[in-house]
């Protein structure tokens, strides 16, 4: 079995269910599947409220302490609610799980056993914080209680985001590692004291063990020793009367199985087997591992919850981790215990390009969206395609506000600097750009689009017109259509060729003209200018990379020959044309091209009049508002 689904209400992001047709539903629906489950998005847009709801009603197998307080109950328009509801459904169950909760279980229309539990709490005195939770099964909350047994089997194994793991791993009083190690199965019978001073066998249990060594302790000849000098020489002559004082010096804490634990601290050694301090990303590590102790050791639905555990850790060893979890997700172990469902956060794009699309979920503004299959407009074809090709600079569109999907370099290094030079810089939008490297877009896009709810991040393609002004030498020209020689009709056709895939928060801006080059060349002078200059560097980078006197000189012969255009009344098209010439013969690198015109823009004063109008309506779109 394993948990299908989570509904939240009311409880911190979430709010209420709708409960009249038209009204608004703020409240939390969502589903998972068996093996792995990744929560991706941009910060507070809801992930760890659905990890702590988890934790709430399920519990976890260290027996973290969860104080339910005010600031868990939402806080809407109309002022903080008085409850909140958690319910965790699990389906799924074999014929023995089944037997194990038959009295707690619910059934479906279709006949299929469900056991659910659902956790309410409820603010009985806002100024003491005192609150009122009760957790019963039942979709409802209507069904008997959770008893001890069931919850026992049910919590779910927690690994919360880390920021001194080391601290975390020594040892005290109430340590991590001695709650970890209270919930390993293996320490079950550690507690029973098998200490027997009268018998020359040694103890086996922590406990046992403990008590033999307080008990060597008081008997060191030093310790006794200072015993009796207290008690002869001090203790018996403060006596008064019958009174008698007599001290015992002893370790310094009650033999028990919890103070045995906090004794224990966990340290990464050397292959020396000697000990020296290790840095945060293998301490976090270390302390994964020990956290994973408690995962597992149950035939009974193992659920581990983690939040953000790239913390610290480099590129790799993330990756390791994925493969880890991935081996645990697995239908079928080693050691036939039941396979482990995961539920992972993350802002990681190297977690998120290792991850299977499908078992990817966008959290935004407190809506999830799933990308499963057959909920996205994905085909199979395009998984697949992304399972091959979605790497790490591409996985960045997960966590977006705002993406502009582009089809090369040049686009990738320009339009940002472009953006930003009109006042809309995407960094303070929070959008981000996807360079695909080719025409297939949509592959990319239709990730963002699905039936029903559509995902509140706009998407901008911005893509070439492909087709040449009139005058184009055939050098230039290439198999590319003219579009002197179209009809209107066919100019459209064509546009909405390269359009048509738009649907949701997807829109497509394609090129007044041509291409991104000549587009920005043939909107001002002022650009055309500018183009011509990073073009002209572009040429010269080919033998060395310029320095700043050639710089200089390049930049000068280009002013040169536009002020020569302008002077003679070139149509700018014509200038366009002899601009764009190099990069379409491949005489200059597009990518570097744009390199030297993002720099050239720190000096170029721009307004949106000197801006192909595709680009500036597309910068509009990326940094305003999209509506469902």
């Amino acid at each position: 079995m394993y948990l299908a689904h989570l509904r939240v209400e009311n409880f911190r992001i979430f709010g209420a269910a709708a409960q009249n047709e038209g009204e608004t539903d703020a409240s939390l629906g969502l589903s998972f599947t068996a093996g792995t489950n990744v929560l991706v998005g941009e910060n507070d847009s809801g992930k760890t409220a659905i990890i702590d709801a988890i934790r709430l009603c399920l519990q976890t197998a260290a027996t973290d302490y969860y104080r339910v307080s005010q600031d868990d109950f939402h806080l809407g328009e109309n002022g903080r609610a008085e409850t909140f509801t958690i319910v965790c459904g699990f389906t799924a169950l074999s014929t023995e799980e089944q037997a194990v909760f038959l009295e707690l279980l619910t059934h479906d229309q279709d006949g299929a056993a469900w056991l659910c539990v659902t956790f309410k709490a409820q603010r009985m005195d806002p100024v003491r914080n005192r609150v009122s939770v009760t957790t019963r099964t039942g979709p409802d909350g209507n069904g008997p209680a959770l008893d001890g047994a069931a919850r026992e089997l049910l919590r779910a194994t927690y690994l919360r985001p880390l920021r001194d793991a080391e601290a975390e791993l020594r040892s005290g009083r109430g340590s991590r590692l001695s709650q970890i190690l209270a919930g390993y199965p293996a320490m079950k019978n550690e507690g029973f004291d098998d200490f027997d001073p009268t018998s020359d066998d040694p103890p086996s249990t922590l406990v046992g063990i403990l008590h033999r060594a307080e008990h060597d302790i008081r008997c060191n000849d030093a310790v006794s020793e200072v015993s009796q000098d207290i008690n002869s020489a001090y203790l018996r002559r403060f006596a008064i009367g019958d009174d008698i004082l007599r001290a015992k010096i002893g370790v310094a804490t009650d033999a028990t199985l919890a103070r045995a634990l906090e004794r224990l601290e966990l340290n990464l050694f050397a292959e020396s087997n000697e000990w020296t301090r290790r840095g945060l990303g293998y301490n976090n590590a270390l302390f994964m591992a020990a956290e994973l102790l408690l995962l597992g050791k149950s035939e009974l639905a193992p659920l581990l919850l983690i939040e953000e555990p790239e913390a610290h850790l480099h590129p790799q060893l993330q990756t390791r981790i994925m493969t880890l979890l991935y081996d645990k997700a697995q239908a079928s172990q080693d050691d036939d215990r039941a396979p482990v469902q995961v539920i992972l956060t993350t802002h990681s794009p190297n977690l998120a390009s290792s991850t299977p699309v499908e078992r990817l979920t966008i959290v935004t503004k407190g809506r999830p969206f799933p990308l499963r299959r057959g909920i996205t407009r994905l085909t199979d074809e395009d998984y697949a395609f992304l399972t091959r090709f979605l790497d790490v600079t591409k996985a960045n569109m997960f966590f977006a506000r705002g993406l502009a999907i582009v089809e090369g370099d040049a686009e990738a290094i320009f339009l940002p600097a472009l953006a930003a030079a009109l006042g809309t810089p995407f960094n303070k939008h929070g959008v981000s750009v996807v360079n695909v490297g080719h025409v297939g877009l949509f592959r990319y896009s239709r990730v963002f689009q699905r039936s029903g709810e559509q995902i509140p991040v706009p998407v901008a393609c911005i893509r070439d017109r492909d087709l040449v002004p009139g005058g184009t030498p055939e050098e230039m020209r290439g198999k590319l259509k003219c579009w002197e020689e179209m009809t209107e009709q066919e100019i459209a056709s064509h546009v909405a060729g390269l359009t048509r895939d738009d649907g949701g928060p997807v829109k497509t801006f394609v090129s007044n003209r041509w291409t991104l080059e000549y587009d920005l060349a043939v909107a001002s002078w002022t650009m055309a200018r500018l183009m011509h200059r990073a073009v002209g560097l572009a040429s010269a980078a080919k033998q060395s990379w310029p320095d700043a006197a050639k710089i200089e000189q390049v930049i000068a012969r280009a002013d040169r020959d536009v002020a020569e255009w302008e002077s003679q009344e070139l149509a700018l098209e014509r200038a366009a044309l002899t601009i764009y010439r190099p990069l379409r013969l491949n005489n200059a690198s597009k990518s570097i091209t744009a390199q030297f015109a993002a720099q050239l823009l720190d000096s170029t004063q721009l307004s949106e009049g000197d801006i192909p109008p595709y680009l500036v309506d597309a910068f509009k779109y990326l940094c305003g508002r999209v509506t469902s």
